[in-house]
């Protein structure tokens, strides 16, 4: 089985995967990376024309902002996802265009070119842990992998051999559920290559001790009289945090923009629970939502930053597009205010972060560490594995405790 890594390992943003086996040749994911106004991955024309299949893990920029590119380069064969992630295509292509347009940038593409895509439901077509043949030699099954509402690992055989790939993975979600292969999937076979998300290298902490973290520096904020705004993707760790602080900052108000709130709402549809929640989650988010504030207008917001402190969720994640550029206006001249980021931060993130409130980082994993990586690894036993979604120090020293740890066979070293 032959890898052509396309970007995404030794860095954070851009994934995207090419695997080869005989005569079969899939792709797996085509992202951006939100620096210098938008960086995609290196793309061959020859070998995406000869693509049999395209799979998309989730719906996040980083894993799907390049796939009108391939249009661009003779791909006219078919993208599989979730029915949950083409619902959410639109509005993360919207993030990208934007992010783009606030850099100075221009896209690549038309944004057209995401209808021409043709798109197949993994979801319709074969429920999770079973095999759905694509075309002989071709073969896959998928389940949740907790990172996102609709995100999925994917197990794949091609011409025999088989290939494991997390996508973004998290087995700590509050609501979301998360599984691994079966055994008898594998029916006593090898997985010959896992590529598995390492997004927070070799760092040991479980979500218990971030949430701690997090809960500290919101309460901090709140005694000082001052706003903490969290800005979040559209769909992913908002959700649990928004079901976290609600149950366990019962005395500090919680507001979030309506683009959020609606598509927790959405959440909550049988359909979607269960395939994605956990077991009896529902009411959770259920009474969680009943008791948030929701912000829709410029008026909104203005009346909102001049009234008692609130902890605010706002769309993005790295304040790089509207409206968290809004707040972080709003808030910008009193250092009683605090922007507490929880997830990964591109330079072009931390240009943007310069303001007289505090800036603080809580992590709430949406991926995976040490203590994740190395349970993973035990679990499926791959012959080799590649590491991805980290940078290229943070991936060297994970490289190291595991291969001490006897869980870790490198590919032939690739340039991070």
């Amino acid at each position: 089985m032959k890898l052509d890594v396309w970007g995404g390992a030794g860095e954070h943003g851009r994934s995207c995967y090419r695997l080869q086996a005989g005569t079969i040749s899939v792709l797996l994911d085509c992202g951006g990376k939100k620096e210098n106004g938008g960086l995609y991955p290196r793309l061959f024309k020859d070998q995406i024309q000869g693509l049999n299949a395209v799979f998309l893990s989730h719906a996040h920029e980083d894993h799907m902002a390049a796939l009108p590119l391939l249009l661009q380069y003779g791909y006219s064969g078919e993208v599989w996802l979730t029915k949950e992630t083409y619902r959410q295509l639109p509005a993360y292509a919207k993030a990208w265009e934007n992010y783009v347009y606030a850099q100075g940038g221009d896209l690549p593409y038309e944004m057209d070119s995401w209808e021409k895509l043709r798109y197949r439901y993994m979801d319709e077509e074969t429920t999770e842990h079973q095999w759905l043949t694509v075309l002989p030699g071709l073969r896959f099954c998928w389940g949740p992998s907790g990172h996102m509402p609709g995100s999925v690992w994917l197990l794949l055989e091609l011409e025999g051999e088989l290939a494991f790939y997390s996508g973004d993975y998290s087995g700590e979600s509050t609501l979301l559920q998360a599984t691994l292969p079966k055994a008898s999937l594998l029916a006593g076979r090898e997985i010959q290559l896992a590529i598995i998300d390492a997004a927070y290298g070799d760092a040991p902490h479980s979500q218990e001790q971030n949430l701690l973290e997090l809960i500290q520096k919101l309460e901090e904020v709140h005694r000082r009289g001052g706003h903490a705004l969290l800005p979040v993707p559209v769909s992913g760790r908002g959700l649990d945090l928004m079901v976290e602080l609600k149950e366990r900052l019962p005395g500090i108000p919680l507001a979030a923009e309506s683009s959020l709130v609606h598509q927790w709402e959405s959440c909550l549809r049988p359909e979607f629970a269960h395939l994605w929640l956990r077991n009896n989650m529902e009411r959770k988010l259920s009474e969680a939502l009943s008791g948030i504030r929701v912000i829709d207008t410029p008026e909104e917001r203005v009346g909102l930053v001049h009234q008692r402190s609130h902890i605010i969720f706002s769309p993005d994640g790295m304040m790089l597009a509207e409206p968290a550029r809004t707040y972080g206006m709003l808030l910008q001249n009193d250092p009683r205010h605090g922007v507490i980021f929880t997830g990964h931060l591109s330079a072009d993130a931390a240009v943007q972060a310069q303001r007289a409130y505090e800036i603080a980082y809580c992590r709430y994993k949406v991926h995976q560490g040490l203590p994740d990586v190395m349970a993973m690894l035990q679990r499926l036993k791959p012959r080799q594995a590649l590491l991805v979604h980290s940078g290229a120090e943070a991936t060297r020293r994970l490289e190291a405790q595991l291969e001490r740890a006897g869980l870790f066979s490198p590919i032939a070293r690739l340039p991070y």
